[in-house]
C-alpha cells in the first residue's frame, strides 16, 4: 500500500467518524426503512416514466395529468419529515466532501497543505465563477 493509499483510507476513516456522515448516514437509513416514503418516490419514478412515454405520443390531456401526478407525488415526498432530515443531512454531507476535494485540489496544485483553507462561502458549483477551485 503507498502512502498516498494509507492517507486516503485514514482520510475514509475521519470522513466516516464525523458526525455529518453519521447523521446523513442515520437520515439515508431511515428513509431506506420508511415504507409510505418508499412507495411515493416509486410511483414518483413510475409517473416520469410514463409521462416521458406520453411525451413521445404527444397528448397534451394525459401530460398534464401525470405533470399533476407527479407533483402531488413529490410534494408528498418533500414534506415526508425522513426526506427533510434526509435532505439537510445530505446538504451537509455534501458540503464537508466539497470541502475535502477542495483542499485536495489545492494540494494538487502546489498549496501548503497545512496553510490552503478553501472558501465556499461564495461557490456557486461552477468553477467558471471563481476561476475553478474542484
Amino acid at each position: 500500500m503507498t502512502e498516498v493509499e494509507a492517507a486516503v483510507r485514514q482520510l475514509g476513516k475521519a470522513i466516516q467518524a464525523d458526525p455529518r456522515y453519521q447523521a446523513y448516514w442515520k437520515a439515508k437509513t431511515d428513509n431506506d426503512a420508511d415504507t409510505e416514503l418508499q412507495e411515493n418516490i416509486q410511483a414518483f419514478n413510475l409517473k416520469k416514466m410514463s409521462y416521458q412515454h406520453e411525451t413521445e405520443n404527444q397528448n397534451p390531456e394525459k401530460l398534464e395529468k401525470l405533470e399533476q401526478e407527479i407533483q402531488t407525488l413529490y410534494l408528498q415526498i418533500m414534506e415526508n419529515p425522513n426526506m427533510q432530515a434526509f435532505d439537510t443531512a445530505k446538504q451537509a454531507m455534501n458540503m464537508m466532501m466539497q470541502e475535502v476535494d477542495t483542499i485536495l485540489s489545492l494540494c494538487a496544485n502546489g498549496e501548503d497543505p497545512d496553510r490552503c483553507h478553501p472558501d465556499l462561502t461564495n461557490c456557486t458549483g461552477n468553477c467558471s465563477s471563481c476561476g475553478g477551485c474542484h
